[in-house]
């Protein structure tokens, strides 16, 4: 396909792009993850092959921004999907013996073009949503990211007992056949908006990594408390029910199906919620989590404690939406391509380190020991970082009322 109607084009197609795009992308990879596990019996390769896909964007971190800097984002997302699927459809033909190869160096592969839909998908959005409703955009973005990574991972299990590591590569062709048919509806930022009007020294100045602003460096270190408790969580929802609780490995499945239940609930309250987040201190949504959180550990009975790391949880999920939508508004557009860049190598990158740390605290000192450490890092990094509220709404107002000029100029925010 090389054409698309115009008129029908719109950021709205953003959602289902990415719900399709991360349903068909962990259909296989969660799949592929099982099959490693059970071939060779190691949980570390299992887990390798969960991680892969992050790891290209990460390397390759330098090459993503000078992309997201001189080149439209919308063109960025068709050309994507497209060498995804080209790679995918490759794969599909490989022969028997190096269908398993094949599948992991696709896992790989993708993982790049993966960082480069999900990020320039962002820079669609600022360029092309009226500032007021940029929030809004965002979150159901980011909703319909998780969705398609919930039911591609829920639908693995059941997908793979039907059908062969070929039959589900097949599947993901068609996803991304469909994926890459949606990239054409996104539109391209109007004539005059500040993603559209970037000139070649904005350009050169937008091909070092590098983020200037010191209010973004401060949202970026209170994004970055996400990682942190993302990698406890992915510690906790084994060490939780197995050293707090005292169950086996059906409390750890029970464990892990509550905790993805409560995880896509904090995403969906935050749709609804995000237009009054910013009508309490920032520093709430980093603290608020936290509470629950100790208390889950402290009480050491299964039923709070599900109930109280479930609220940790939906919390948890509300504090991202509410800084990645901070960090999204805020970033001028000279810097907007250094953003979602760090953001999509950052963000991963400290994930993993917090998954070896908390692991590692919670073999040596227990689960206690580990919350109370993310308690009082979180606690730290917000005292540090407490200037960030009056300047970010300071810099949001003056862009909304610059873009509000624009419009009346004939120009379309």
């Amino acid at each position: 396909m090389t054409s698309f109607p115009t008129t029908l084009r719109s950021p709205h197609f953003t959602p289902v792009l990415l719900f399709v795009n991360a349903f068909g992308s962990f259909l296989v990879l969660v799949s592929l993850s099982t099959h490693v596990g059970s071939v060779t019996g190691s949980g570390l390769l299992a887990g390798a092959v969960l991680s892969a896909p992050w790891l290209p964007a990460l390397l390759l971190a330098g090459p993503l921004n000078r992309l997201l800097s001189r080149r439209a984002p919308e063109r960025l997302v068709r050309l994507a999907e497209a060498a995804s699927l080209v790679l995918t459809a490759a794969a599909l033909v490989a022969p028997g013996d190096a269908l398993l190869a094949a599948a992991a160096v696709l896992v790989l592969a993708r993982g790049y073009f993966e960082a480069v839909t999900r990020s320039a998908t962002s820079v669609v959005l600022r360029g092309t949503v009226r500032p007021e409703r940029l929030d809004r955009a965002n979150t159901v973005a980011e909703i319909g990211k998780l969705t398609g990574l919930s039911v591609g991972a829920a639908l693995a299990g059941p997908a793979g007992a039907v059908l062969t590591l070929r039959g589900l590569i097949a599947v993901n062709v068609a996803t991304l056949a469909l994926s890459a048919a949606l990239a054409w509806a996104l539109p391209s930022p109007p004539e005059g908006s500040p993603v559209a009007a970037r000139d070649d020294a904005d350009s050169a100045t937008g091909t070092r990594l590098r983020v200037h602003d010191p209010v973004l460096r401060r949202l970026f270190a209170r994004f970055l408390l996400v990682a942190f408790w993302q990698g406890f969580h992915t510690v906790a929802v084994t060490v939780i029910p197995l050293h707090v609780l005292g169950g086996g490995t059906r409390l750890v499945g029970v464990f892990v199906a509550i905790s993805a239940v409560a995880i896509f609930a904090g995403s969906l309250a935050a749709l609804p919620a995000q237009r009054y987040l910013d009508r309490l201190p920032s520093a709430t949504w980093a603290l608020a989590p936290m509470p629950p959180l100790l208390a889950a550990v402290l009480v050491g009975r299964t039923v709070p404690t599900l109930a109280l790391y479930s609220l940790f949880l939906v919390l948890f999920e509300v504090a991202y939406v509410h800084y990645n939508n901070r960090l999204l508004a805020a970033a001028s557009a000279e810097e907007l391509s250094s953003v979602v860049t760090l953001r999509a190598t950052l963000l991963p990158s400290g994930v993993a380190v917090s998954i070896l740390v908390m692991g590692a605290l919670c073999d040596l000192a227990g689960p206690l020991p580990a919350a109370l450490v993310v308690a009082a890092t979180t606690v730290v990094v917000t005292a540090a970082t407490g200037a960030t509220g009056q300047t970010w709404r300071r810099t949001v107002r003056h862009r909304v009322i610059m873009m509000a000029g624009a419009g009346k100029r004939g120009v379309r925010p």
